[in-house]
């Protein structure tokens, strides 16, 4: 059986939500944050879990504007996929995260767990979210 993974990705200039899939490229899992300010070398945190995790391509939230627009993050996350793109030498996926962060708040919510000072939870539901829609599209 292949055990490869995709890893989900909410980037953010100051905290990276990250999330992994299962082997069977399924379900989505909330992983880890990344603070950049703690970790400014996170490119290399982010190629640790994806040899550790077996990943074998990533999908990155992709900013866009309520109303279909490319807005100064969007710009940012481009370069940031650039640069995965020429360390990490695997398939990067973009997908739609608008309202992610909304979503994962609500579902958080939901689950009893406060948000305001769990602001890490928040990035790595959102990474998860952003995962679990591509994968409902992936093609196994």
């Amino acid at each position: 059986m292949n055990d490869s993974r995709i890893m989900g990705i909410d980037y953010g200039t100051r905290k990276i939500g990250i999330a992994i899939s299962d082997p069977l490229k399924i379900i989505s899992y909330p992983y880890k944050t990344i603070d950049t300010k703690k970790t400014p070398d996170y490119i290399s945190e982010i190629k640790k879990i994806v040899d550790e995790k077996k990943i074998e391509s990533i999908v990155v939230g992709y900013p866009i504007t309520l109303s279909g627009n490319y807005s100064d993050q969007t710009k940012i996350t481009e370069d940031f996929i650039d640069k995965i793109i020429s360390i990490l030498n695997i398939p990067v996926y973009k997908c739609d995260e608008r309202l992610s962060s909304q979503e994962a708040k609500r579902y958080l919510k939901e689950q009893n767990i406060k948000t305001g000072h769990n602001k890490e939870k928040v990035d790595q539901m959102s990474a998860s979210l952003i995962l679990r829609q591509f994968l409902s599209s992936y093609d196994r």
